[in-house]
């Protein structure tokens, strides 16, 4: 195994937070913030490697472990649409550009929240980074297609990744809530539980195959322009995109008389 080490030096260092994005393109964030050690990690393909960047270090691992290189992380730089990081010796330099923007897995296809590009060494290497669930977590999903099809007419589908690990929402006639758990390519939905509120046919229906594609869930997509897609296994789908909360306008106060 060949080990490539930087001799420590004396860089400015930021602390980094990573803050929870939406799924949206262009919209949201996924860019250190000072003062914390939360990591952020990134991947890529062909060939295999890692770079994860917390606490006071930047750790790149390449060629699928063969190759292993740490530093401090320097003061980042903003760029159009992120920030670089860079460090050098005087043998080896590393250069991170992390870039808001949904981003997806070559060979998995999982959604991450930045794209990453490295250059190290003269080598370049793109892949994706940050957490996937940040995508999910963040407000409400309102379904507008099952299976490619709208939703009956005057209904409301919803979809809330809880920090907990639950999905909950609404099923049309029912209330919900589910266990949901992100693998290395996917995410998985335990065996949805619902009140037992009784009401129009159409609805019902709806309900019944709303929860019959939740419960087969495997993976996800999100798309620039801010579409969630789950897919099952059977190749059910479910369409959503964010509920957009009304801003409450302050009234004026009134006039003496």
């Amino acid at each position: 195994m060949l080990v490539v080490s930087f001799p420590r030096r004396v860089l400015s260092v930021t602390g980094l937070a990573f803050v929870a994005t939406a799924c949206l393109g262009g919209g949201a964030s996924a860019q250190p913030a000072a003062a914390s050690a939360t990591a952020f990690r990134a991947v890529g393909n062909e060939p295999g490697w890692t770079l994860d960047i917390g606490g006071s270090r930047m750790v790149l691992v390449v060629d699928y472990g063969a190759t292993r290189a740490e530093l401090p992380i320097p003061a980042p730089v903003p760029v159009e649409g992120g920030r670089r990081y860079s460090a050098h010796d005087d043998t080896h330099r590393l250069e991170v550009t992390i870039l808001d923007g949904v981003c997806a897995d070559t060979m998995t296809g999982m959604p991450r929240p930045a794209t990453v590009e490295v250059s190290f060494d003269g080598r370049a290497l793109k892949g994706c980074g940050g957490d996937p669930v940040s995508l999910l977590r963040g407000g409400v999903w309102l379904v507008s297609h099952l299976g490619g099809q709208p939703i009956v007419a005057k209904s409301r589908l919803t979809l809330a990744f809880g920090a907990n690990g639950r999905v909950t929402g609404t099923a049309s006639c029912n209330t919900y809530s589910a266990g949901y758990l992100l693998t290395g390519e996917g995410v998985t939905i335990t065996m949805p539980i619902s009140t037992m509120r009784a009401c129009e046919a159409p609805y019902m229906a709806q309900e019944a195959i709303f929860l019959e594609v939740l419960r087969g869930v495997n993976r996800f997509e999100c798309s620039p322009d801010g579409v969630l897609k789950l897919h099952a296994a059977d190749g059910g789908t479910i369409t959503a995109r964010r509920e957009v909360t009304p801003v409450a306008t302050p009234k004026k106060p009134a006039r003496p008389r």
